[in-house]
């Protein structure tokens, strides 16, 4: 049982290495917000991005797994940092822009319950590739390479995804799982502070070896506040089928996100991620049996290090 978990932890760095966030309102900017919704002028939401740009975040995940049966107990534990970049290879007259996001680096530490910790670290690696653990091999045939061409709409909407660089499962996987969507899905008319907006998807589920299930999900966005160009928006997640199984609830219980997005209204780009998972599964793994996880992502736009490091000089 505890060998099926590292699958997990590394899979959720994959779909995270596809871009992510997590934090908490006040209840006073909350009531202040929903008091000036009816004052505010609307905002145009949508992406703006430019031919030959290219934007490059910081994203950070600790992730922890605690599995407890009868007198069994395990807890399985990562952190995970990872550079990153979005490449715009060109943007059509209505704005729709072909993108390619690259990881530049990766460091990584897992460990479980009576046993060494695992340390991985892309950039040692590289000098060095013999070193590289097994259970991290296939994260570093990511690095430093397009995997996938992604067609987004100005509101976020995956269009088409094409597999570059033997990425080609990855882009199926982005066309057929919209959670894999890195990019939030904006509302199509403008909104004021206090509106929400809603973005129902499909994932599917392994009920046995060969039976698969769709699930419908439900991401609802609220603007819950503007300060000049910067948008303030809740994420709240939930799931629209009714979920009457255990193990079906801790396939998806990774997914089921809460949080903040930041998002600058004049530029057209997320400016930063901050969500959380915490969720307990009882009888995931039998009676008597309980699976918590607490997944915390944050994500932050930052300059790019080589004109950074240009202009310091």
């Amino acid at each position: 049982m505890s060998n099926s978990y590292l699958p997990l932890v590394h899979r959720h760095l994959r779909y995270a290495v596809t871009f992510s966030f997590a934090s908490l309102w006040m209840l006073a900017i909350s009531c202040l917000a929903g008091a000036m919704a009816a004052d505010t002028e609307p905002v145009s939401l949508k992406y703006k991005f430019q031919a030959n740009q290219s934007l490059h975040f910081e994203y950070a995940q600790d992730m922890t797994f605690l599995s407890k049966k009868r007198q069994f107990q395990e807890q399985i534990k990562s952190q995970t940092s990872a550079d990153k970049h979005l490449r715009v290879i060109s943007v059509d007259a209505d704005g729709n822009a072909l993108i390619e996001p690259v990881i530049d680096r990766v460091r990584m530490v897992s460990s479980k319950d009576g046993e060494p910790e695992m340390k991985f670290d892309s950039l040692e690696v590289a000098k060095d590739p013999e070193t590289c653990p097994p259970a991290f091999r296939g994260i570093m045939a990511t690095v430093g390479k397009p995997m996938v061409q992604i067609k987004f709409s100005p509101r976020g909407k995956v269009l088409s995804a094409n597999g570059i660089n033997g990425g080609t499962n990855a882009a199926k996987g982005l066309e057929n799982d919209p959670s894999l969507n890195f990019l939030i899905v904006l509302p199509e008319q403008p909104i004021k502070v206090g509106d929400t907006w809603k973005d129902d998807f499909e994932v599917n589920v392994q009920i046995d070896k060969t039976l698969k299930q769709g699930i419908k999900l439900r991401r609802e966005y609220r603007l819950a506040n503007v300060d000049g160009p910067r948008a303030e928006i809740e994420l709240k997640m939930g799931t629209i089928t009714p979920i009457n199984s255990p193990e079906i609830d801790l396939q998806i219980s990774s997914r089921i996100m809460s949080g903040t997005i930041v998002f600058d209204h004049q530029k057209g780009q997320i400016v930063s991620r901050d969500v959380k998972v915490d969720r307990e599964v009882i009888n995931a793994l039998g009676d008597a049996s309980l699976v918590h996880t607490v997944m915390i992502q944050r994500e932050r736009s930052v300059a790019n290090p080589k004109l950074a490091k240009r202009d310091s000089k």
